[in-house]
């Protein structure tokens, strides 16, 4: 049994070994970042239901794992878009922000897979500031269309961090309000 279990770990090593984990490079983190991840807090800030639209791809894939929810294309945008003329018309403000923790990347680059945190904040009507109201896991699909990364599939669940963790991420995107 031993000799087995050896045999095992001699041959699972020698194929990870192999295997270098692939580096994605700071200009297409770079490039995301200003494609997506900016003008998604942007239209957050702004209530900007249109700028939400434009970063995602018509075709998205949108998966609410929480509520075991598949929503895709025009239908969810429109439903997503909803949400910021919502909080609009009650006179409300939104924030969110967003801590990257892998990315992976094709070898054509034109696909990207990134993972991450997002915080959630909003201010009420009686709120004197905005307040974090709650934390998320994200997974999120991109693609390039006409040279602009586009969200293709985006999904999240509930998670249970600290502000302490969500902040002690390498990559945190926040805009200064």
């Amino acid at each position: 049994m031993k000799q087995i279990a050896t045999i095992l770990f001699v041959c699972c090593s020698m194929l990870s070994f192999g295997q270098q984990q692939k580096t994605v490079p700071q200009e297409i983190i770079e490039s995301i970042k200003n494609d997506v991840w900016i003008p998604f807090m942007q239209a957050y800030a702004e209530l900007d239901s249109d700028k939400l639209k434009s970063i995602h791809s018509e075709d998205i894939v949108r998966i609410t794992i929480d509520q075991n929810q598949i929503e895709t294309g025009a239908k969810y945008l429109a439903h997503f878009g909803g949400f910021l003329e919502s909080m609009k018309q009650h006179g409300q403000q939104v924030d969110i922000a967003f801590a990257i923790l892998s990315t992976a990347m094709d070898e054509n680059g034109v696909l990207a897979y990134q993972t991450g945190y997002y915080r959630y904040s909003s201010k009420g009507k009686d709120d004197e500031k905005l307040i974090p109201r709650g934390y998320g896991y994200f997974n999120v699909g991109l693609k390039k269309e006409n040279d602009t990364w586009k969200i293709w599939l985006d999904s999240d669940k509930n998670a249970d961090i600290s502000h302490e963790e969500f902040v002690g991420q390498e990559i945190l995107y926040e805009l200064m309000r």
